[in-house]
């Protein structure tokens, strides 16, 4: 039940999400308190939405995805967006019990508790972040400073956190990896692991974007690496890399094929690396694991 509510809470996130990237303006702040404190419109006849067409997720459905005045077609991106924020606010804090081995109960106090929750609300809110991004870079081709500025001081955050209970932690439960980091040199230590991955992420999304003149990689996508870098740390960034680059590559090439782009064309490369972080952050194990029985090992 106390999940199914985190669902529900994460709807009413996803609508703000969706206010905050509908009104977001490339040319000025994300964050305008002015432009966002307005009242919701039709972004068609301009009428103003009553509350009851305000109701995340379920006034969508009711309206049959159509304004309620006009009747013109509404932007399947407020469902989209509002589902999986509530999907993430759902299965963020679940995956976390599991993977940490918590198991508290839900009024529960101590160190255990407040450890838990805090690193639990840093990082539903890190993968919110991630849901704006991708939503922008595939509407403007651009990700904004400030959601970049975010995730890094949240893996500030979530990192000295986890410094500062390391006791609580079983071993090597730091990476999602889990046992499989132990294939990793100096991955056992917390501060130097996302040192190296912070360099990681600079030299290879800097080099690529240097080298290609910003054509293959924005400087928007090499900020995002590197914040997302000092996030996961090593060796977890090197699976996140890999994935980016595979799963880029075959959308590209569909892309090729199927629709008639061509090189030049633009495609946005936030998408493909949040997919990458989440099959790390969900299913890291599961992958290596994978990738190892395909050889026998």
């Amino acid at each position: 039940m106390f999940f199914f509510l985190l669902f529900l809470f994460g709807l009413i996130i996803g609508s703000f999400l969706n206010v905050l990237v509908f009104r977001y303006d490339i040319e000025g702040a994300l964050f305008d308190f002015k432009k966002l404190s307005g009242r919701s419109r039709c972004a068609h006849c301009k009428q103003q939405l009553k509350w009851y067409e305000l109701i995340p997720l379920l006034s969508f459905l009711i309206q049959k995805g159509k304004c309620r005045v006009c009747r013109a077609s509404l932007s399947l991106q407020y469902p989209l967006v509002e589902f999986a924020s509530g999907l993430l606010c759902m299965f963020v804090p679940l995956f976390l019990t599991s993977f940490y081995g918590i198991r508290i109960d839900l009024f529960g106090v101590g160190e255990v508790a407040f450890w838990y929750y805090l690193l639990t609300f840093l990082w539903t809110l890190v993968f919110l972040v991630l849901l704006t991004i991708v939503v922008i870079d595939i509407r403007h081709y651009i990700i904004p400073d400030e959601l970049n500025i975010a995730l890094l001081v949240l893996g500030c955050g979530i990192t000295a956190l986890t410094l500062s209970h390391l006791s609580l932690l079983p071993s090597f439960r730091f990476s999602f990896l889990a046992h499989y980091a132990l294939l990793f040199p100096l991955s056992g230590s917390v501060i130097v692991s996302h040192l190296i991955a912070l360099g990681m992420g600079v030299l290879v999304f800097g080099g690529l974007s240097v080298l290609s003149g910003g054509r293959a990689m924005g400087f928007g996508d090499v900020k995002l690496a590197s914040a997302t870098a000092f996030l996961f740390g090593w060796p977890d960034m090197t699976l996140i890399i890999i994935l980016s680059f595979i799963i880029g590559g075959l959308t590209g090439i569909y892309a090729l094929v199927r629709y008639g782009k061509t090189m030049k064309d633009k495609l946005p490369f936030a998408p493909f690396f949040v997919c990458a972080i989440f099959l790390v952050f969900f299913f890291a194990p599961q992958i290596i694991g994978g990738y190892f029985a395909l050889f026998g090992a």
